[in-house]
């Protein structure tokens, strides 16, 4: 699995249609509002850290990880071209390498919707077992209502309900995920470890 994803980060990078440059208009939005305020932070499937990078020029203390070690060399590089503070780490989303309750935030920009039915549970389980009480999970991925059948999964709100049981839902709105070859249906929920 990894060595797809580090033939993708290894092609040149426009040819990446996630990989658009900027942090997510959510993303920014919630940060500039003040309803995720700094404290330490985990971005999942990072990629090339664009959106670890903004959380750390905001005052986060950030780490990163993604399967992908191209990806990582790429994100390493422009976090010290940002001038900013990332741990960047290779490795499995479904085997953090990080103490339970380690994070008050944790940033997922695409990475929940990459998983199979079978490991959605398991993803939802590591995630909570670092997370801190109370601490919030941003969630953006693919809705069903995105056309097509390549790609991402498509993901019900049902079965996101049904996933983050052992988290409270404050908000769950669609959204449109952009990316350099279009744009997509999405979700973004905003929830709580309890």
């Amino acid at each position: 699995m990894a060595d797809w994803w580090d033939e993708v980060y290894s092609g040149p990078r426009e040819e990446i249609p996630w990989d658009i440059g900027v942090p997510s208009e959510q993303l920014v939005e919630l940060i500039e509002k003040g309803e995720i305020k700094p404290c330490p932070a985990l971005d999942v499937c990072c990629g090339t850290g664009t959106e670890a990078i903004y959380l750390a020029k905001n005052g986060f203390e950030v780490s990163a990880i993604d399967i992908s070690g191209e990806a990582v060399k790429i994100a390493e590089k422009k976090a010290g071209e940002a001038k900013v503070k990332v741990d960047f780490r290779v490795g499995s989303v479904l085997e953090l390498p990080f103490q339970d309750n380690s994070f008050g935030f944790v940033n997922d920009r695409g990475c929940f919707h990459v998983f199979a039915p079978e490991y959605r549970k398991w993803f939802a389980d590591e995630i909570h077992r670092v997370m801190k009480r109370g601490g919030i999970y941003l969630l953006r991925c693919f809705s069903e209502k995105e056309p097509g059948g390549w790609g991402p999964c498509r993901i019900s709100k049902q079965e996101i309900v049904r996933t983050f049981s052992n988290f409270k839902i404050s908000l769950m709105e669609d959204i449109v995920l952009r990316g350099r070859k279009g744009s997509h249906r999405g979700y973004m929920c905003s929830m709580r470890k309890i």
